[in-house]
């Protein structure tokens, strides 16, 4: 596994030009509903970019080089790997983004650490696209009304229950940016 400490974080530039530049414009221009559009079109790249590839190469670990937005400890996943990562990270969202939705307190601390992959399973692509289904009637059946609450991201800003879901679009398409490097060092 990586030589890197989990949570171990993003360089200080990148994680502020995040936090200061990339999170403000989203929280200005996306909805909830463009939120999941976007993300349902980050999965339809995954599904075709998976069907371009041997079942065996997708739990081949690869080192990638430096990408936005990927901590140095992630930098070594299989692709199973990275969709287990968005499957764990998605599960504990949808949780968040209920809580903050029924202007409650979400208690437990969020942590980097708590969603990295375990398993590297052969089955991992089918369980990441069931949970997208999941995630998406979830979203379209939402009320889509903006919580008073928020809880903090670990490494950002305090996120409202809309902001969590803009989230999920971001953090899916970094993954997927992700995936394709992986791939391109299978090559």
């Amino acid at each position: 596994m990586s030589k890197y400490k989990a949570g171990g974080g993003l360089p200080n530039l990148e994680r502020l030009v995040i936090k200061y530049f990339l999170v403000p414009i989203v929280r200005l221009l996306f909805t909830w509903n463009l939120s999941l559009f976007f993300i349902n079109r980050e999965v339809k790249i995954i599904k075709k970019l998976l069907g371009n590839i041997k079942k065996e190469d997708l739990q081949k670990q690869v080192f990638i080089d430096r990408t936005f937005a990927i901590e140095d400890h992630s930098r070594d996943y299989s692709i199973n790997m990275t969709l287990e990562h968005l499957r764990i990270t998605g599960t504990a969202i949808i949780s968040v983004i209920d809580t903050l939705s029924n202007e409650q307190e979400v208690i437990n601390e969020i942590t980097i650490e708590a969603v990295k992959p375990k398993d590297n399973s052969d089955t991992e692509p089918e369980q990441f696209f069931i949970f997208m289904e999941k995630y998406n009637h979830y979203i379209k059946n939402h009320s889509k009304k903006y919580s008073k609450k928020t809880k903090k991201h670990p490494w950002f800003v305090h996120f409202n229950n809309s902001d969590w879901a803009c989230f999920m679009f971001m953090h899916t398409f970094i993954h997927r940016r992700q995936i394709q490097s992986i791939m391109e060092n299978l090559k």
